[in-house]
């Protein structure tokens, strides 16, 4: 019995190049965590950091009174909160493939929300600034995201 190359494709071809693109996706984040060489949440360095960062923003924006209060709200919202506890990954393999990513889902969406919440809070603030001071908060915020110095 002959087999049509169409035939080949779909039932052979078709479900390697599947299974070949969801072993690649589920590589990527071990093979990402191993090439920048740290693979743990280092909460006190990351809250000092942060800090660091508010306090030269604070500096360089030289706020007055009025804006101090603004500051204030501004710099609860951003605070860095305890890291999300990492999951089991021996309780995330025993999950079949839909309730894992179900469960990646529901992250993402948790993820989203602290996003919005970050950005009203940012805006907030930003409206209280003086154009100059838009200025350097942009400057600050765009070497922060593009992490130059």
């Amino acid at each position: 019995m002959l087999f049509s190359t169409k035939t080949i494709f779909q039932k052979i071809a078709m479900p390697m190049s599947v299974l070949a693109l969801l072993t690649a996706f589920s590589l990527q984040p071990l093979i990402a965590q191993a090439e920048c060489g740290h693979g743990h949440w280092n909460q006190e360095k990351h809250s000092e950091n942060f800090e660091k960062r508010m306090n030269a923003l604070h500096d360089e924006l030289a706020l007055s009174e009025s804006q101090q209060v603004a500051w204030q709200d501004f710099t609860v919202a951003l605070t860095p909160t305890a890291h999300e506890a990492k999951h089991d990954r021996s309780e995330f393999s025993q999950l079949t493939t839909t309730e894992r990513l179900d469960r990646m889902l529901n992250m993402m969406k948790l993820r989203q929300e602290k996003m919005a919440s970050h950005i009203q809070s940012i805006e907030s603030f930003y409206s209280t600034l003086t154009s100059e001071q838009q200025k350097i908060f942009d400057q600050k915020f765009n070497q922060h995201f593009h992490r130059q110095k």
